[in-house]
């Protein structure tokens, strides 16, 4: 994926400095910079409307009066709420540029909280009102605290549990469809009303012959046709983003919206959700608090899927969970884990890890479900983690940046000693309290400016890895508001560093020689570096 802007980040003005000192950056406050702000310098009302225009002819085109003239609602959402949202955030970022106060210490005051519990209950009705596809996206901004201030997404929670049912006659009909009999004909018994119903599907109690407790998944009707139409929509206007170079400065909003249609209609392919469930369990065999449900194969066709009934208390229903007696930093710990395992050693991870997908058991596992949603890396990526976990407690941030180039969040031409120094002071910062103190939502606040100067930008590939953590570690603190992911994470990191000997040894062959040649000074700095590793778990 091609930058969308190649040119240094611009020079700034700084005080006289010793003659071979490295010239001080002054912060964003310093300069009067707000990279919120400056990321809408390129856009006008009058170019919005002739957006809009363009988008609503293209679909017009494509799909038919009818179908265009949904253009202006889906527009019109995508513009009042980052409009609102993004004054949230600038807000935040002078705030604490001026301040220098801790994003995580900010309380609204009652007049913004009820500003953004309307703002969110707004967007709640209209992504209601648009259809399970912006449902879907509902659902995931409703997790995203780097995203959306609380009230906001307290709003828009309402709609992992609060979506409309179908008839369970047609319901009925897609089981005879797609398995070739009735469910009373299948099942010994099978629930006649749903017990949840989703953006995409919705789900009913039900009991094998044999005496097992399943769920069973049937999907909405005619969705693959009205996913593919909203698809182009969106499609639409990601095109049209582009030609706001500010906007899409460090994003390729189309590759965004391609690899959105991509994980979306897989999500709606059931069989290919029973193996990925056969997949997780397998990666999962030897983990005991963690329980992955199987399929019932000869139950599960393209738009129904029959897995075993999870019982259990909802994971973020923290109430529940003191009542039984369950500690919380302990499960917490446990999805963590459970998360590292996926990204740093399967490389085969759950891409929608929201609270409606998880179960903490009668008996104290957790159990996950719900496995539409994955996303993928390779090994040459998982390797890049490693090496920039290496890198950060090493405070090595030349070798940090060279992470950063290989995981294709910079192009290789980037000014690399520039962007180590403006980096040095910001995470020094943030990790002086200890890496056990770090959270990723104040980390990307902090990179903000930086990421803004330079031509930093998320591959496709990150998308889903980013939106997962984030999601992760937004469920975590609702369990437990003490929860810090590395710290939880630490000791597995170290397990599968020091296990994977084809990982590692890459590691320290490309720290350890430079050029072909032993360089002791690397060779100390590992060590001690596994030192530091030692100490911290």
């Amino acid at each position: 994926m091609k930058a969308q802007v190649t040119e240094k980040p611009p020079e700034v003005a700084s005080p006289k400095v010793d003659a071979g000192a490295p010239a001080p950056v002054q912060s964003a406050a310093e300069r009067n910079f707000n990279p919120v702000r400056e990321s809408f310098r390129d856009v006008t009302r009058m170019a919005l409307v002739k957006s809009t225009v363009r988008v609503f002819l293209r679909i017009y085109r494509l799909q038919g009066l009818k179908e265009a003239l949904r253009v202006f609602p889906i527009v019109w959402v995508i513009i009042k709420a980052v409009h609102g949202f993004a004054r949230y955030h600038m807000e935040e970022f002078e705030r604490t540029s001026k301040e220098g106060a801790d994003i995580e210490a900010a309380v609204l005051t009652s007049e913004k909280y009820e500003e953004y519990r309307l703002l969110g209950a707004w967007l709640l009705k209209r992504l209601h009102a648009l259809g399970p596809t912006f449902i879907k996206i509902g659902q995931t901004l409703s997790t995203r605290a780097d995203l959306l201030p609380l009230p906001a997404m307290l709003e828009l929670a309402k709609l992992q549990e609060e979506v409309g049912a179908f008839p369970t006659s047609i319901a009925r009909d897609i089981i005879i469809r797609e398995l070739g009999a009735p469910p009373e004909q299948l099942y010994a018994h099978f629930d006649a009303e749903p017990i949840a119903a989703a953006s995409l599907s919705q789900a009913y109690r039900a009991t094998l012959k044999d005496g097992r407790s399943v769920v069973v998944k049937v999907q909405r009707p005619d969705l693959a046709q009205r996913l593919a139409c909203d698809v182009q929509v969106l499609g639409a206007v990601a095109d049209e983003v582009m030609n706001y170079p500010s906007l899409c400065r460090h994003t390729d909003w189309p590759a965004v919206n391609e690899e959105f249609a991509r994980t979306t209609f897989e999500e709606i392919d059931y069989i290919r959700e029973g193996r990925n469930a056969d997949r997780f369990r397998h990666n999962f065999r030897n983990f005991p608090n963690i329980y992955i449900p199987r399929i019932v194969w000869r139950l599960t066709g393209r738009r129904v899927l029959t897995i075993e009934f999870v019982p259990g208390t909802r994971v973020t229903d923290v109430e529940a969970l003191e009542r039984q007696g369950f500690n919380r930093a302990d499960l917490t710990k446990v999805g963590a884990n459970f998360y590292l395992k996926q990204l740093l050693e399967d490389g085969f991870f759950h891409a929608d890890p929201h609270p409606g997908n998880m179960r903490v058991m009668p008996d104290g596992r957790i159990g996950i479900f719900d496995f539409g949603m994955v996303g993928r890396l390779s090994n040459e990526l998982k390797q890049h983690l490693v090496n920039s976990f290496i890198h950060v407690i090493q405070k090595d941030y030349q070798a940090l940046v060279d992470d950063f180039v290989g995981m294709g969040f910079l192009d290789e031409d980037v000014d690399r000693e520039s962007l180590a120094l403006e980096l040095t002071p910001i995470i020094n910062s943030r990790f002086s309290e200890g890496l056990n103190r770090v959270q990723f939502r104040k980390v990307l606040f902090d990179f903000s400016d930086v990421c803004y100067r330079y031509p930093f930008r998320l591959p496709t590939e990150f998308t889903y890895v980013m939106r997962a953590l984030l999601t992760l570690e937004g469920v975590a603190l609702v369990i437990n508001p003490d929860f810090n992911f590395v710290d939880a994470a630490m000791p597995f990191a170290q397990r599968i560093a020091m296990r994977d000997s084809g990982m590692i040894s890459q590691v320290v062959l490309k720290e350890v020689f430079t050029e072909g040649k032993f360089n002791p000074g690397a060779a100390i700095k590992l060590i001690r570096t596994a030192a530091r590793l030692r100490t911290l778990v």
